[in-house]
C-alpha cells in the first residue's frame, strides 16, 4: 500500500512540475510577440485493480497545446493584409496629392502667364519685346510639362522597385516558413508550439505584403501557403519563388511572376492584395493615370496653339508654323503603339481631335476568320470594355478612327497578338518649343471657322500655295463630302492624298489632305476629321500682312477659358484642377478606409489576444496552484516513506 501511494506522489510530482514549468514558460513569454499561451493538459493514469476494487493511480500530462483559434488567427491574417493594403495606398497617395497640388499650380500659373503675355501682344502685334516675352512664357510651359512627366515617371520606377523588394521579401519568407515546415515535421510534442507560432508570425507578416491562405490538416502537419487567388508559395518543404517579369507588351510594365518549374506564370495584380497589390493598383491606376491625363493636356494644349498658328500669318507674312512641336509627327505616332517583341505590326496614332480624345490606354486584338481568313480588329479600352470593332480592308493604311485619334493600321497584327496603344502617355514628354523666333508668331488670321459649324474639324492651308484668293470650304448636308467654292461661287477641282478627283471628295479625308486647283494656282489644304454636316470654312490664300491685325491673337487667348477637352466640358486648365481634385478625393477616401481597417485589424487583435495571450494574473495563480500541488505531491511521498518505514518496523 504504501508502494501504491509513494508511485501517486511520484506521479503528482512530475505533473506539478511540469505544469510549473508549462506555467513558467508562459511567464517569460508574455512579451514575446505572436506567442501563443500554453497548456498542459492534465489526466488521470488509469486505475488499479487492488483488494477486490479499482483505486486511482494518479496523473499524468498528456498534452501541451497552444491557447490558439485558427479562425481567429485566419481574420487576423485577413485584416493584415486589408490594413497595410490601405495604408501603403493612403502613404502613396499623400505624396501623390502633394506634388499634383503644387505641379498643378505651377503649370497652370505658367500657362496663364503665357495667355497673359498673349493678350499683350494683341495691344501691340509687331512689337518684338511683347513677341519675345510670348516665346518665352510658351517655353516655360513646355518645361513645366517635362518636368511633371519626367517626376510622374521617376515615381513609377520607385514603385516598380518598392514591389521588386516586397517581392524578394516574400521570397524569403517562403524560405523561413519551408524551413519551419521541416522543422515540424522532426519535431515532437509540445516542441511544435512555439514553432507554430514561429510560423503564424511569420504567415502574419507574410500578410503585409499579399493575400494569404493556409492550409492544413492533422495527418500532414507541415502547412501549405497560399498567395494571390491560389498560388503555391510554400508546399511542404519545398518553397516556390516569385520573380520580376518585364512586363508584356511594354517592359517597363513590369509584373509579378511565380516561377513553376521552367515556366513563368504572371500574376493577376488584382488578386495580390496586401502592400504589392497596393503598389501594383497604384502604379497603373494613380501614376500611370496621373501620366496619361498630364499628357493630354500638354497634347490639348500644343494642338490647339499650333492649330492657330497654321491658321495664320508671322509676322513676315507666311503662313504659320508650329509653335510647338507637332503631335502628329512620325516619331509622336509611332510611339503611341506597343508592340510585342519580335512583331511585324505596322501602326500609326495620329491625334485628330483632342476635344473627344480621352486620357486612357486601348488594347487591340486581331482575330481572323477561320474559313475566309478575313481579319477583324477589336479596340479595348483600359476597363477590358469593347471601345469598337472594325473588319480588315486589307488594304495597307487601313484607319480606324474613335476617341479623337486615327489608328492607321500598315502591317497588321498577326491573329492573337496584342497591341497596346497609348495615345497620350508621352505627350507632356515631347511637347517643345518648335521655334525660337519672335516673328514666327501668327497674328494675323487667314482662317475663319463659320460660328455656326457643330463640329470640332480645323482647316490649315500648308506651306508652299500657289493660288490666290478667297474659298469656301463646305460639307456636305449630309456630312460625307466636301468641296471648295472661289469668291464668284465656282466649284473648283480638288483631289485628295489617293489621287481621286472631283469637285466633291469623301469625307473623311485620307490624312485630311486635299489639293484645290484655280486658275491663278494650286494649294494643299488640311481639313481634320470631327467636322459635321453643313459645316464651313473661309480661307485667304496669298493674303497679305496687314500692320497691326491681331485676329488670330485674339482666337489663340481665348482658347484659355475655351472647352476645347472631354467633348466639350473643360478647358485645359480644368483638366490641371480635376486631376488635382481626384487624386485628393482618393486621398481622403484611402484614409478613411485606413481607419476603418484599423479598427477591424484592432478587434481582430484583441480577439487573438483573449484567446492566445498570457495573463500574468492568471498565470500567477497557476503558479501558486501547482507549487501548493508540487508540495502537496511531496507531502504524499512523505508519507509513504512514513508508512512503509513504520510496516518494516513491525516486521
Amino acid at each position: 500500500m504504501a508502494l501504491d501511494l509513494l508511485q501517486i506522489g511520484v506521479s503528482g510530482l512530475r505533473s506539478s512540475q511540469k505544469q510549473l514549468n508549462v506555467t513558467g514558460h508562459n511567464i517569460n513569454n508574455v512579451n514575446t510577440p505572436g506567442y501563443s499561451r500554453q497548456l498542459a493538459e492534465q489526466k488521470a493514469n488509469d486505475a488499479v485493480w487492488l483488494g477486490g476494487d479499482y483505486y486511482g493511480s494518479g496523473s499524468y500530462i498528456d498534452n501541451v497545446s497552444r491557447a490558439y483559434d485558427r479562425f481567429a488567427a485566419r481574420e487576423l491574417t485577413l485584416t493584415t493584409t486589408q490594413l497595410h493594403a490601405s495604408n501603403e495606398k493612403a502613404s502613396q497617395l499623400a505624396i501623390m496629392d502633394d506634388y499634383i497640388s503644387r505641379n498643378a499650380s505651377k503649370t497652370v500659373s505658367n500657362m496663364n502667364d503665357y495667355y497673359d503675355a498673349v493678350k499683350s501682344l494683341a495691344d501691340h502685334p509687331n512689337d518684338m519685346g511683347s513677341r519675345k516675352a510670348v516665346i518665352e512664357n510658351a517655353g516655360l510651359v513646355a518645361s513645366t510639362l517635362n518636368s511633371a512627366h519626367g517626376n510622374l515617371t521617376d515615381m513609377h520606377r520607385e514603385v516598380s522597385d518598392q514591389v521588386a523588394a516586397s517581392v524578394s521579401r516574400v521570397n524569403t519568407l517562403g524560405q523561413e516558413l519551408a524551413a519551419l515546415n521541416a522543422r515540424v515535421l522532426e519535431s515532437q510534442g509540445g516542441e511544435k508550439n512555439d514553432l507554430y507560432d514561429q510560423q503564424q508570425q511569420l504567415i502574419n507578416e507574410l500578410a503585409e505584403y499579399t493575400n494569404v491562405t493556409v492550409l492544413s490538416d492533422k495527418e500532414n502537419p507541415a502547412q501549405t501557403i497560399m498567395i494571390g487567388q491560389g498560388y503555391t508559395l510554400v508546399s511542404g518543404v519545398e518553397p516556390s519563388k516569385l520573380t520580376i517579369v518585364p512586363g508584356e507588351p511594354d517592359p517597363s510594365q513590369s509584373q509579378v511572376a511565380l516561377e513553376h518549374g521552367n515556366s513563368l506564370k504572371p500574376l493577376k495584380a488584382e488578386s495580390m492584395g496586401g502592400k504589392i497589390g497596393a503598389l501594383i493598383e497604384y502604379r497603373s491606376d494613380v501614376i500611370e493615370k496621373g501620366m496619361n491625363e498630364v499628357g493630354r493636356m500638354a497634347i490639348g494644349f500644343a494642338s490647339e496653339i499650333n492649330t492657330m498658328q497654321r491658321q495664320g500669318l508671322d509676322l513676315e507674312g507666311q503662313p504659320g508654323q508650329n509653335l510647338f512641336t507637332d503631335v502628329n509627327s512620325l516619331s509622336a505616332q509611332q510611339q503611341r503603339v506597343i508592340t510585342e517583341v519580335g512583331s511585324t505590326a505596322d501602326i500609326k496614332v495620329a491625334i485628330d481631335d483632342v476635344k473627344q480624345l480621352k486620357a486612357d490606354e486601348y488594347r487591340l486584338e486581331t482575330e481572323a476568320d477561320p474559313a475566309t481568313g478575313a481579319l477583324t480588329y477589336s479596340l479595348f479600352n483600359s476597363a477590358d470594355e469593347l471601345v469598337t470593332q472594325a473588319a480588315g480592308s486589307g488594304v495597307a493604311g487601313q484607319q480606324i478612327a474613335v476617341d479623337g485619334m486615327v489608328i492607321e493600321i500598315g502591317t497588321p497584327p498577326v491573329e492573337g497578338e496584342s497591341v497596346q496603344i497609348r495615345p497620350v502617355r508621352q505627350g507632356a514628354g515631347e511637347i517643345s518649343l518648335n521655334t525660337n523666333d519672335p516673328k514666327a508668331i501668327a497674328a494675323q488670321r487667314v482662317v475663319t471657322e463659320t460660328e455656326t459649324n457643330t463640329g470640332n474639324a480645323h482647316l490649315e492651308a500648308l506651306p508652299g500655295a500657289t493660288a490666290t484668293g478667297r474659298y469656301q470650304v463646305q460639307l456636305s448636308a449630309a456630312g460625307d463630302s466636301v468641296s471648295v467654292t472661289d469668291a464668284n461661287g465656282n466649284a473648283l477641282t480638288l483631289t485628295d492624298s489617293l489621287g481621286n478627283s472631283g469637285t466633291a471628295l469623301a469625307y473623311p479625308l485620307q490624312d485630311g489632305l486635299f489639293q484645290l486647283t484655280d486658275p491663278s494656282g494650286s494649294a494643299t489644304l488640311r481639313l481634320t476629321r470631327s467636322g459635321q454636316a453643313n459645316d464651313s470654312f473661309v480661307v485667304e490664300l496669298g493674303a497679305k500682312p496687314a500692320e497691326g491685325d491681331n485676329s488670330n491673337l485674339m482666337a489663340m487667348q481665348s482658347l484659355q477659358t475655351e472647352k476645347s477637352m472631354n467633348g466639350g466640358r473643360s478647358s485645359i486648365i480644368d483638366l490641371f484642377e480635376g486631376l488635382s481634385t481626384d487624386v485628393g478625393i482618393q486621398k481622403q477616401n484611402a484614409e478613411k478606409m485606413t481607419q476603418i481597417n484599423q479598427m477591424d485589424f484592432d478587434a481582430a487583435t484583441e480577439r487573438v489576444q483573449s484567446l492566445s495571450g498570457v495573463n500574468l494574473d492568471e498565470e500567477a495563480a497557476n503558479l501558486m496552484k501547482f507549487q501548493q500541488a508540487y508540495m502537496a505531491s511531496s507531502r504524499i511521498m512523505s508519507v509513504a516513506k512514513e508508512t512503509f518505514d513504520t510496516l518494516m518496523r513491525a516486521i
